[in-house]
């Protein structure tokens, strides 16, 4: 309770976001796994990456393929070393990047999803922020965040229900398929909202 403010490490960073939306495979030992990486990026040294297509995807960040000529993105902008060296304390960096990762990386917008799912399943909007953000902070919002929230959360529903295509880019990410009985557009304004405790100061440092 008294140590140094610390952001999440690189791996705590993605398994906090799949562990809040319970998506992380808890599993122990095995082969490493294959998630999610832009396309085309191992053909830079005449290699080809294939994702897995299963639910391996949601393993912990330890069970990572790590190519150190080409290591994963998410990592390495969150300052994950390459492990071509020895490294016996990482570099702490704060950089624009970063958040683009949380925004747009599908691992980050999937979890988001899945968490906008359960939030839409929830009767009380204000029930359903507040779960969200115990989720992914382990802490409880104040009056003030919880106004912020529903007011992002009213604006981005009636720009849905106005513009119901902008819901795909962000119930399509990843493998995991939202449940088609619910509103796509509340479960789209409830992964905006989720997306957006995911990239606040709350949920990526520890205090």
């Amino acid at each position: 309770a008294r140590g140094p403010v610390n952001r999440l490490t690189a791996e705590m960073i993605r398994d906090n976001a799949l562990f809040a939306s319970e998506l992380l495979k808890n599993k122990i030992g095995g082969k490493s796994v294959k998630p999610y990486q832009p396309v085309g990026l191992w053909e830079i040294n005449n290699t080809t990456y294939k994702p897995d297509s299963t639910d391996e995807v949601y393993r912990r960040s330890l069970y990572m393929v790590i190519k150190r000529s080409v290591p994963h993105p998410t990592l390495v902008t969150f300052d994950g070393p390459s492990r071509s060296v020895c490294t016996n304390r990482r570099q702490k960096t704060n950089t624009p990047l970063q958040a683009l990762v949380t925004l747009n990386d599908p691992a980050f917008v999937e979890a988001s999803k899945v968490l906008g799912e359960k939030m839409a399943s929830e009767k009380d909007e204000k029930t359903a922020l507040i779960m969200a953000y115990r989720k992914l902070t382990g802490l409880l919002p104040n009056n003030k965040e919880i106004q912020l929230l529903t007011a992002l959360f009213n604006k981005e529903y009636l720009k849905f229900k106005q513009f119901p295509q902008k819901t795909k880019g962000w119930l399509s990410a990843g493998f995991y398929k939202i449940n088609e009985n619910l509103d796509p557009n509340l479960v789209a304004a409830n992964t905006v909202v989720a997306n957006v405790i995911m990239n606040s100061d709350a949920c990526l440092m520890k205090r």
